[in-house]
């Protein structure tokens, strides 16, 4: 994994300006050769997802994905192939796990693709078993074909290659408010232990899987140790008085509106929301430097589904140049793993910066991550006291 990151940003260096989203082309089908022609074996089993994922006519997600995204996809996805695409959208990575477990209990097989975040899927639906072979699920040469992604490496985070990562996203986990917070002010998570912003910062749940709990792992395992990162987390509940929020997108408003100076590790596409409609809000780039992740970018198959060609078909499709373009690009606002994706359209906050230090996501530490979740549980019941 560690060789697909190192090579992914040099081509993601080109801030740009946000720009018209592109209309929906037909895909992969359209070009194939006649029946009978000499079809390559790839042809033939497209050809028969195609064929079979058209009577099934849907495809059930469980996501984290924004509804912007959500939208986005459907449209094309049915203008493509007939196909609808049916969401389940959750707030945070344990309501998929609990849903799936509960479907399991019932004998049920609801979802037929899981996209949500890497952690979620490696340290919560993995060990529980519900993850099958998304790899059988590939056919189409662009999306198989390694050197069409960063890296010359097609993206599996984990060695039981269940999951992809399909994104580079860059969480810069402080944001604050334009209004009540001079640009500069803050350069480094220290920082928000001057005593000026006591009773001023909001932060998003870290004992759950989501932002805050990848930034306090990016501290402990990257930027500082554990011990630092305990101090620093104890530091911001008692001595700054930070309040703690479950829903990440609350987090974001408050700060948005005011009602907080700071917030920490907010919903990052609400962030991107509030940027894009004016709000006085911004992020800091900090001088440690920031994590690359996956973010809501996972994305995994279970092990029995209800509609399995047309899953197939839409993970295809999802991993092709065009649904990238349209899921990273255009939805998340994020870059994508595929080397062919332009980042037309992104915010430049959320592109990588000449000469940025990035740590990127792997199995191992994603891992970590969720280990160290206990101690930041056990941090916050001291600290809280």
């Amino acid at each position: 994994m560690n060789r697909i990151w190192g090579l992914l940003f040099a081509g993601l260096l080109t801030t740009v300006a946000c720009g018209p989203q592109p209309e929906v082309t037909r895909l992969p089908d359209a070009g194939l050769p006649a029946k009978g022609a000499g079809r390559a074996a790839w042809e033939q089993k497209w050809e028969r997802a195609l064929a079979e994922g058209r009577k099934e006519g849907t495809v059930r997600v469980y996501t984290l994905w924004g509804a912007n995204t959500r939208t986005l996809l459907a449209q094309a996805v049915k203008q493509n192939y007939g196909i609808e695409l049916e969401f389940v959208p959750f707030a945070r990575g344990p309501e998929v796990l609990a849903r799936v477990e509960a479907e399991k209990r019932a004998g049920l097989s609801m979802a037929d693709v899981f996209g949500v975040g890497a952690s979620t899927l490696i340290t919560l639906m993995k060990p529980a078993g519900l993850l099958g072979s998304i790899e059988s699920r590939l056919i189409l040469p662009e999306v198989t074909d390694a050197t069409k992604w960063r890296g010359n490496v097609f993206p599996f985070l984990d060695k039981d290659r269940q999951v992809i990562g399909m994104i580079a996203a860059i969480q810069r986990h402080i944001s604050y408010n334009t209004d009540l917070i001079k640009e500069g002010e803050i350069t480094a998570y220290r920082d928000l232990l001057r005593p000026q912003y006591k009773g001023k910062i909001a932060m998003a749940d870290p004992t759950m899987t989501g932002t805050a709990n990848d930034m306090f792992g990016l501290l402990a395992h990257d930027i500082w140790n554990e011990e630092e990162a305990k101090q620093f987390l104890r530091q911001l509940i008692r001595q700054q008085e930070a309040i703690i929020q479950r829903e990440h997108r609350i987090v974001v408003e408050w700060v948005a509106r005011g009602k907080y100076a700071i917030g920490l590790a907010g919903q990052r596409e609400s962030v991107q929301e509030f940027i894009s409609l004016g709000a006085p809000i911004t992020l800091v780039v900090q001088k440690e430097g920031h994590k690359a992740g996956t973010a809501a970018g996972g994305l995994s198959v279970p092990t029995v589904s209800s509609h399995p060609n047309a899953a197939t078909v839409f993970v295809n499709w999802l991993l092709s140049k065009e649904g990238q373009k349209l899921f990273a690009v255009d939805g998340y606002g994020s870059p994508s793993l595929r080397a062919d994706v332009p980042t037309e359209g992104m915010h430049p906050l959320f592109v990588p910066q000449p000469g940025e230090k990035l740590f990127t996501d792997s199995e191992e530490r994603i891992i970590f991550t969720g280990k160290f979740t206990e101690t930041i549980r056990q941090v916050i019941a001291e600290a809280s006291k």
